[in-house]
């Protein structure tokens, strides 16, 4: 083989090592599940496929054998194939994806294996442990948010376990039970996020809640559900599954969580209702009540009302949709035995949860956003009308929406519709429903320039154009590494 053969042959087997690596990471923010790998393969983004941008893969032992696995399989193929060298290796290029599938459906049994192992272990501790009030959370948003603020409101008067980040399927939760769960701790707190029916059942079926709260319904996961009606089917599983008090916490502002409010009274669940619309007492037979929400500097502000009760809720957490998860966990606790007036008390203690919008200030002024939890169509806006209550240059790096089926036009139209009245500058980290954004752009009748940008470029991009008080918004994953950069140009000219 000449040196240009060989040169080719390298640098062609470093491009696959590169995709396969890339590849495991799909699959790892995926779930490994091939329903939304199916959904993302449809998109403009999984139709470029074969030039996917970098990701490095997670560590874990999936991942590895995963990587490991897939070039094994290549690595022989290229071998016994009887073909000339370039062929070959455009052969084992083209199969580099489908090898990864594939052994994604190979590792499927073992690990399914795997987590009912641990399952069991898990719910058999919690059967054997002291009596213990289990929440549930679920909703198309805001779970994660409402169980970090429960958490830290019961957490200033009792042992508290929650699950982790956002670990809301059955493996998370037992795996948080088996390395976390102590004997002091008298209240769990569970997130519960869910792909199709039937998951939220066994999630409650594991860990037998008593509260269960709503936090809202969209279109987020129109794809895997098919109808907002199949997301409130399997929301309501949360309900159908509580034990013991059977409370439900729902946030009836919500028109189809107000609709599941009626349906549980009827299944006999007590619904405590949260919000600040005229559904909210109808619905329920305890009401919290709020109102007079106002943005600070340092936070929100909103009064509250319970049982004739009324207080000032101050939290230092950045937007007003957030007086709504406040006001959840302020009843989740509050159904759970606390003092509403040490609720209220223990919220100011609330901060902002790791990547959802967590505010901080770069070296030369800049307000930096990071909003890179999670994006759906309801979170976006909430981030973007906080936007628009700053002042001077307003800068938003957005990651299209996924998983909306037949709501991502609109949604999309919608958001930047919303966006191009508030912005000057909007990047998009992919092409992804690119031309309803800028539909929805150009219909605010705003001046906002959209531009499609690497993680590099946009940094830089950024970098060049955010002055000292302007506010960067990054809302979505993809956003983060654009973020990182961003930092790290700041960083490096620190004066």
């Amino acid at each position: 083989m000449n040196i240009f053969l060989q040169f080719l042959t390298a640098v062609w087997f470093l491009r696959i090592f590169g995709n396969v690596c890339s590849f495991a990471r799909l699959w790892y923010i995926k779930e490994y599940r091939f329903d939304r790998m199916r959904i993302h393969l449809g998109t403009p983004e999984g139709r470029r496929l074969y030039v996917p941008p970098w990701r490095r893969p997670p560590v874990s032992p999936k991942s590895v054998s995963l990587i490991g696995g897939t070039l094994v399989v290549l690595g022989a193929f290229f071998l016994v194939i009887p073909l000339p060298l370039i062929l070959r290796l455009v052969l084992v290029d083209i199969l580099s994806f489908p090898v990864t599938a594939l052994i994604v459906g190979c590792l499927r049994m073992p690990t399914w294996v795997y987590h009912r192992v641990i399952i069991a272990r898990a719910v058999s501790l919690l059967r054997h442990h002291r009596p213990m009030v289990v929440i549930g959370i679920t909703g198309s948003y805001g779970k994660t948010s409402v169980k970090e603020y429960l958490g830290t409101i019961l957490g200033s008067q009792y042992r508290v376990l929650t699950t982790e980040a956002s670990k809301n399927a059955p493996i998370g939760i037992a795996e948080v039970i088996i390395r976390r769960l102590q004997p002091e701790h008298g209240y769990f707190i569970v997130e519960m996020g869910a792909y199709k029916p039937g998951e939220i059942r066994f999630m409650a079926d594991m860990v037998r809640p008593e509260i269960g709260i709503v936090t809202a319904i969209n279109a987020q996961h129109q794809d895997l559900f098919g109808s907002v009606e199949g997301t409130v089917r399997a929301k309501y599983e949360l309900l159908g599954g509580l034990s013991g008090m059977r409370i439900g916490v729902m946030n009836t502002d919500n028109s189809y969580v107000c609709h599941m409010a009626r349906d549980a009274r009827k299944d006999g669940v007590h619904v405590w209702a949260v919000g600040r619309g005229k559904q909210t007492g109808d619905a329920a037979e305890e009401a919290i009540t709020f109102g007079s929400v106002k943005d600070t500097p340092d936070g929100v502000t909103f009064e509250v009302q319970y049982r004739g009760k009324r207080a000032t809720v101050t939290a230092h957490v950045l937007g007003l949709h957030q007086a709504t998860n406040i006001a959840l966990a302020i009843a989740a606790a509050c159904a759970a035995g606390m003092k509403f007036s040490d609720a209220v008390r223990a919220a100011e203690m609330i901060r902002p949860y790791r990547k959802t919008m967590e505010p901080f200030k770069t070296s030369g002024g800049a307000l930096v956003i990071n909003d890179t939890f999670n994006n759906n169509p309801d979170a976006a806006l909430a981030a973007i009308a906080y936007l628009a209550s700053r002042p001077h240059g307003r800068f938003l790096v957005f990651q299209p929406m996924i998983e909306l089926g037949s709501f991502a036009a609109e949604s999309h139209r919608r958001v930047g519709e919303a966006a191009g009245r508030v912005c000057d500058g909007i990047i998009l980290t992919n092409s992804d429903h690119e031309k309803e954004f800028l539909s929805g752009v150009r219909g605010s009748g705003g001046a906002a320039t959209v531009s499609v940008l690497t993680a590099r470029e946009g940094a830089r991009r950024l970098y060049s154009a955010v002055t000292s008080g302007d506010t960067v918004l990054f809302k979505g994953k993809e956003s983060e590494t654009m973020l990182r950069r961003f930092m790290e140009l700041a960083a490096a000219t620190k004066p």
